[in-house]
């Protein structure tokens, strides 16, 4: 597979810039703009993620997106996702308790932003994510995640903490009116 090394060789390119905006500094939005900044250079590749290399779930599998690993350091920080779907997605209102970016590749992933409410949450906006263009999070941030069915969408996803390392994420379920916490992420499958 004549991309896959080129590949390597990218994420590896990018993650490194990356690692170096922090250099053991807290973060703040103006580094995660430099992150974005990173990612989006990194999208302009796309012959590199293709669909064809990372498919989304078949109609049958149980989860309607899926991630593929593309960086990890080994203290499991500055993680990079690809994250692919083809169907409806609608993740509720939630935290990352770390750092998070997000940058589009193909498609459209509508992001919704909140803050915290006396009876739960309240949305004060949102931001298209799609090729060129990204949106940043801090580790106390609240948003939800909404994929139209039938579109695919390919997104990278970029952590200050791999999200098997963080079984604290909180969200906000609407039906049982309370904040409840999602288990560590599991389901993360390794990129071809």
């Amino acid at each position: 597979m004549p991309n896959s090394s080129e590949r390597r060789e990218k994420v590896a390119c990018t993650v490194a810039n990356i690692r170096k905006l922090f250099d053991g500094k807290e973060p703040s939005r103006e580094m995660l703009a430099q992150v974005k900044t990173e990612l989006v250079k990194l999208a302009t590749s796309k012959h590199l993620f293709t669909l064809e290399d990372f498919p989304p779930p078949e109609a049958d599998d149980p989860r309607n997106s899926c991630l593929y690993r593309l960086s990890e350091d080994e203290d499991h920080k500055f993680a990079l996702y690809a994250n692919v779907a083809n169907a409806k997605v609608d993740a509720p209102p939630h935290d990352h308790t770390t750092w998070a970016v997000i940058v589009g590749l193909l498609g459209v992933e509508e992001n919704k932003f909140y803050k915290k409410a006396e009876d739960g949450v309240e949305i004060f906006g949102g931001e298209s994510v799609q090729e060129g263009t990204g949106v940043m999070l801090m580790p106390d941030d609240l948003h939800s995640i909404h994929i139209a069915e039938g579109e695919p969408v390919l997104n990278f996803h970029m952590y200050g903490l791999a999200l098997e390392q963080l079984p604290g994420r909180n969200y906000w379920s609407a039906p049982k009116k309370e904040w409840r916490t999602f288990p560590a992420h599991t389901d993360i499958r390794e990129a071809r």
